[in-house]
């Protein structure tokens, strides 16, 4: 009787295999070990399901995680910017940084072999006695010896070539991946000292107290807590020295651009992975809580890091870019706007505040539901692409009890108007700004009011008049307040208006100045000045 013990260490079975002989031992022996190798298979295919499935169950769970996190982090916006902005030092981005690119190694080049020798011992015939005596019995040996090193020669040159060829391509490969290293090397220093020079500059100009530096800076500020990807790292700034107000217009997220996935699963079925989707109720709160955050949030950082104390308040408005679901096009849409002094917004603790309530309690204007992206009436409305606004000119301090404002010039008429409105308009913090001289009476001022009640775009026209005023002036003047979009205008001239001008003004917002009403302005910031229309007729009679 023949025997022979079989195991299968993955199956963890064992045996003994019985025989009459050898061979049958030896054939049931490998019978049963195919069978054992079947099963095995079976188990291993199994296993791998198993954890083919448990890896991507496993998967799901990450992105499930993730998910989760993400939505905590939208919801604690407010509360991780507070934490970021108090170990915030913008100074730290003037760090020079370094090519983080290493340069490339030059390649390991094939050494190329020597020629070979022609005496060398190995290239000589190995002659006996005879056929060094006679060369017609050495001639096959010298023939052998000299094809040996042909041979060998050949192969020497054959394999030179080659060398040289791989090594030429090496090097021409390592040539051009070095000057790419350097190319990228070289763009990347020169965009990194013209990053440290502009920033560099806008700290230099905000120590110094340039009023265009604090716009830079705040807009730079601000992009340092775009946290998502999804959030528009875009906005606009202005800031009015008079009123120490700084604009902001803000572009905020729009709905479908919010992370919509609750979690996800992976069924084992149609191997697939299916994505659950949030809530509508909860995703239409995640995204009010979102923009509601990022306002407070911007309003916080710029109250917190005006070192210079240049800002005492904020007219923010928050845009949306969207798509009419009605028309197919796209619109832009002020969905919030708020105005805010900094000793109003220094009295709220912003870690312990609901968002929502927090924008309500400061009087910020907005839809009860923001997910609906309903356009508002913003607080202060800005025209920032006016490209008429010129620099004013400094006239007032140059009248005195004799100036016949009558018969000055026309242009220095026109900055005296503004100058006279900006000491007007600058008590309740706004701002006025002459346009491009027109003299036939086009927009001579724009007034901006960041009253959050009567508030916004003023129209004023200035008109160095010696005859009475007529009705077309006005007409032209409410032409002009309509397609500026201003909500009044006001009409200045050094002479009275006739009753048809004040007839059509009367229910409209239009506010009609004549030379008496200019005169009580200057004196009512300290100046004197004179109208005097037909000596200003009788100098231009002699001009």
């Amino acid at each position: 009787m023949y025997s022979q013990e079989i195991r299968h260490d993955g199956l963890k079975k064992f045996r003994i295999i019985r025989g009459k002989s050898l061979y049958e031992v030896q054939e049931k022996a490998e019978m049963q070990l195919q069978i054992w190798e079947e099963q095995w298979a079976r188990v291993v295919k199994r296993q791998e399901e198993i954890e083919f499935k448990s890896n991507k169950k496993a998967t799901a769970q990450q992105m499930s995680n993730q998910l989760k996190a993400d939505r905590e982090a939208i919801n604690d916006y407010l509360k991780r910017a507070i934490f970021k902005n108090r170990n915030l030092n913008l100074r730290e981005d003037l760090r020079r940084r370094n090519f983080e690119e290493n340069e490339p190694i030059p390649p390991e080049l094939t050494a190329i072999r020597s020629r070979p020798d022609s005496n060398a011992q190995v290239y000589k015939p190995n002659l006996n006695v005879l056929e060094q005596l006679f060369s017609f019995l050495a001639k096959r040996k010298n023939e052998e010896a000299k094809e040996r090193y042909n041979k060998a020669l050949n192969d020497w040159i054959y394999e030179k070539e080659q060398n040289e060829f791989e090594n030429e391509k090496k090097w021409n490969e390592y040539h051009q991946e070095y000057l790419n290293w350097k190319q990228a090397k070289e763009a990347f220093e020169k965009a990194e000292k013209e990053r440290l020079d502009s920033l560099d500059k806008i700290f230099e100009d905000y120590r110094v107290r340039k009023d265009e530096s604090l716009e830079k800076y705040f807009d730079y500020l601000l992009s340092k807590f775009i946290t998502f990807d999804f959030i528009p790292n875009q906005r606009n700034l202005k800031y009015f020295n008079e009123s120490k107000t700084l604009y902001v217009e803000t572009y905020l997220p729009n709905l479908d651009e919010i992370p919509s996935i609750k979690e996800v699963k992976y069924a084992v079925e149609g191997d697939e992975f299916l994505e659950v989707p949030l809530s509508r109720k909860f995703l239409n709160e995640m995204y009010d809580r979102l923009i509601y955050s990022l306002i407070l949030g911007q309003l916080y950082l710029i109250f917190s890091n005006d070192t210079r104390k240049n800002i005492e308040s904020i007219a923010l408005n928050g845009y949306v870019d969207a798509i009419n679901k009605g028309t197919g096009k796209a619109e832009t849409l002020c969905i919030a706007s708020i105005f805010v002094s900094k000793e109003e917004f220094e009295k709220v603790n912003l870690e312990m505040v609901v968002p929502k309530t927090c924008f309500k309690q400061l009087k910020g204007v907005g839809s009860s539901q923001l997910h609906s992206l309903t356009a508002i009436a913003p607080v202060i409305q800005m025209d920032w692409d006016d490209d008429r606004i010129i620099e004013g000119k400094e006239t007032l301090h140059q009248i005195n009890d004799k100036t016949n404002l009558a018969a000055m010039d026309w242009q220095d008429f026109e900055h005296l108007i503004r100058e006279v409105f900006e000491k007007e308009f600058s008590k309740n913090g706004g701002e006025v700004k002459i346009t491009q001289a027109s003299r036939d009476g086009g927009v001579d001022a724009i007034a901006f009011d960041p009253d959050p009640l009567r508030g916004g775009k003023i129209v004023i026209q200035a008109k160095r008049y010696t005859n009475t005023v007529g009705v077309a002036a006005v007409r032209d003047l409410y032409g002009t307040v309509m397609n500026e979009g201003a909500i009044k205008g006001i009409l200045v001239s050094t002479a009275d208006y006739g009753p048809d001008a004040y007839n059509f003004a009367k229910d409209k917002p239009l506010t009609l100045l004549n030379g008496s009403n200019l005169l009580y302005l200057l004196e009512s910031h300290g100046h004197k000045a004179i109208i005097d229309i037909k000596a200003a007729k009788l100098s231009k009679n002699n001009q």
